[in-house]
């Protein structure tokens, strides 16, 4: 008879051995044959195929038929069963919302949207949420509409466990408990808030400007001005979520600095930015207007970057141009300035990237 602690004990090496397995799956993507398997994880390819055929009864993984190399009998491969579910970001503020969907890896299976819209009120932008995570759900190229994970952008701030706990931006949306209420409208999901910046920057690290082991300043231009520091490749979050928040602080006067910028925009900040001639002093007095804030950061963190974002390309690229030289007296070692090519779209692109984090933590938790 097998004693208890033995049967623990294989109990422990099976879900360990199935762990490999999967993790190998999920970093390479596949298809995988059972030798390549157990060269990677250094397990037995006897144990390989026996973890193998338990994940494919637990539908964790697919199997196929790989094309042969040579004349002899063709592999089978397998992949993570990434299709069996949907992640999903969001970024959401009081002028509109914007989504994007992809499978438990994170491989985009719906394009970003995104509307525009008054959502101010925290029972607007509770509908907003779920008709777009709805729409995703619906666009979607997975072979299943079961949303695993939902991740939601928001300007404010997020603690630790992913709650919203302050915003000057959209205090309605507290007041409603729109977390509580997404709980509800999708109790089987895996729902997390963040900063809507913190996501860009999250974003910037994984496919975009900051490089995985940098230090950097994401400055983000679009209805308000937002900041993000990221330390040796970790997006800086602080005790209470709000590290970056340099535009609380009044005498910055970010705010001040995009109104003076908007009036002088008679046509509208696109075609200002766009148009080259007569427009330089407005885009130097907006950058010498911010300076102090982004030069604040820059002192903090010692940064081998300041990332410039904005939805509009020649925003980034003029503003990047402009903040360079006003960096030169407020910084003792003038960071590179660089643009972002995610552009509006980071926020959604990090909101995802936290889903898939979710949705693998979710599927190597389930019991096979």
């Amino acid at each position: 008879m097998t004693s208890p602690a033995l049967g623990t004990d294989l109990a422990a090496m099976r879900r360990l051995n199935g762990q490999a397995v999967l993790t190998t799956l999920w970093d390479e993507g596949g298809p995988l044959t059972a030798s390549r398997l157990a060269a990677s994880t250094e397990l037995s390819r006897t144990t390989v195929e026996a973890v193998l055929a338990e994940l494919l009864d637990a539908d964790l993984i697919r199997s196929e038929q790989l094309r042969p190399r040579g004349a002899g009998r063709p592999a089978r491969g397998y992949r993570l069963a990434a299709d069996r579910g949907v992640s999903v970001g969001i970024d959401i503020g009081p002028h509109g919302i914007a989504g994007i969907a992809g499978d438990l890896r994170g491989t985009v299976t719906a394009p970003h949207r995104r509307l525009e819209q008054d959502l101010s009120g925290g029972a607007d932008a509770v509908t907003a949420i779920t008709e777009i995570v709805e729409a995703l759900l619906e666009e979607s190229t997975a072979s299943t509409r079961e949303l695993a994970a939902l991740t939601v952008g928001i300007p404010g701030i997020v603690d630790a466990d992913g709650h919203p706990v302050k915003t000057t931006v959209v205090p309605d949306w507290l007041a409603v408990d729109i977390d509580a209420h997404l709980r509800r409208m999708f109790p089987d999901a895996t729902i997390t808030f963040d900063n809507d910046t913190k996501l860009a920057a999250f974003a910037e690290i994984e496919n975009g400007a900051i490089g995985a082991d940098e230090t950097a300043v994401l400055l983000r231009i679009g209805n308000r001005i937002s900041a993000a520091s990221v330390v040796e490749g970790r997006v800086a979050r602080g005790a209470h979520g709000a590290a970056g928040e340099i535009g609380a602080l009044q005498r910055v006067a970010w705010p001040q600095a995009q109104q003076r910028l908007s009036a002088r925009a008679e046509d509208g900040l696109e075609l200002l930015f766009r148009r080259h001639g007569g427009s330089e002093e407005a885009i130097a007095e907006f950058a010498a207007g911010i300076a102090d804030g982004l030069g604040a950061l820059v002192l903090a963190i010692d940064p081998h970057a300041v990332v410039v974002s904005s939805s509009i390309p020649e925003a980034s690229d003029r503003l990047a141009d402009a903040l360079r030289s006003e960096l030169a007296g407020r910084a003792l070692f003038v960071p590179e300035l660089r643009t972002s090519s995610l552009g509006a779209a980071a926020p959604c692109l990090g909101a995802l990237a936290v889903s898939s984090v979710a949705a693998r933590e979710r599927l190597f938790s389930q019991e096979y």
